[in-house]
């Protein structure tokens, strides 16, 4: 029998933490939005109708909050929510280019299904299309700081790497929801993000891979092709402008890539073999392979 003393840390520690971040998050999206426009208010005319700079002060105030609240978390939960993990030259990079490819091939698979329109080349300055991937990298960074820097590592000291990666991309679905997102293939492809983005924080043993795949996802999606919003482009440009129309299932929605198929098939092309690839890291000594025979036992598997 189990000592009362030793099982509840394992069940409350976590839980408290999982509330306490889901709670403050929630708090940051429900609230800063009015904090926002309430400092925009506070501009000179010329000023509040410059959307670059409306925009940047919305990200630094909401994204700036999440940053600060998941040090503090990690903190007080004995962890580091900046912690890069092993590698990191190597797991940023890696995490980029599966970004890119990531929503490129998605962006194909589109066109192939015939849903996706526009193209036409992005008319904005060097300058604006910069700053915007710079937000971006805020943006996708704070989520990565809060969510797997802070969030996934507090649960998977205490309920193992699959419980925290599972419950943290809930969390991550959820908070979008209570920010507006309601497409159902919209949440399931956001909870597939946040699979996809805890197996890399696990087998980098920081935030480092999902970091670079988060940015280079985003960035894609947003200062590459123009898919964010849908339609148009956003106040800082992309390269190509891009949009998804006919049917929501392939993202002819507002919500665009994030409510197509498109978008499912390949987080799950990625996230599979992810998971075989990190099965050490993320099973323990359970991810085992029979051994030579003859031998008497088993022997880790290769990753």
């Amino acid at each position: 029998m189990s000592k009362p003393g030793v099982v509840l840390p394992v069940i409350v520690l976590p839980v408290v933490v999982l509330v306490a971040a889901v709670a403050l998050c929630a708090i940051i999206l429900l609230f800063g939005p009015d904090l926002a426009e309430m400092l925009r208010m506070q501009l000179s005319e010329a000023q509040a109708a410059n959307m670059p700079l409306v925009e940047t002060l919305f990200t630094g105030l909401i994204f700036g909050a999440l940053l600060v609240t998941a040090a503090v978390g990690a903190w007080l939960s004995g962890g580091n929510a900046f912690a890069l993990g092993r590698r990191p030259g190597l797991m940023l990079p890696i995490g980029l280019l599966t970004g890119l490819f990531g929503v490129a091939v998605a962006t194909v698979y589109a066109g192939v299904a015939g849903t996706l329109g526009g193209g036409a080349p992005g008319v904005v300055g060097a300058g604006l299309l910069i700053w915007g991937l710079l937000l971006v990298v805020v943006q996708a960074g704070a989520e990565e700081v809060y969510f797997r820097g802070w969030l996934q590592p507090a649960l998977e000291r205490r309920w193992g790497a699959i419980a925290a990666i599972l419950v943290t991309a809930s969390a991550f679905a959820l908070l979008h929801y209570a920010g507006g997102t309601r497409a159902p293939v919209s949440l399931l492809n956001l909870f597939l993000g946040g699979v996809m983005f805890g197996v890399f924080a696990v087998r980098g043993g920081g935030i480092a891979g999902a970091l670079g795949l988060h940015i280079g996802w985003n960035a894609t999606e947003e200062i590459a092709v123009g898919l964010t919003p849908n339609p148009g482009v956003g106040s800082f440009g992309a390269l190509f402008d891009y949009d998804l129309v006919g049917p929501a299932l392939w993202g002819g929605t507002e919500e665009g890539l994030n409510a197509s198929v498109a978008m499912t098939v390949v987080m799950l092309a990625i996230v599979v073999p992810m998971i075989i690839l990190s099965r050490r890291a993320l099973f323990g000594d359970r991810a085992t392979v029979p051994a030579s025979p003859g031998s008497g036992r088993s022997g880790p598997a290769r990753t």
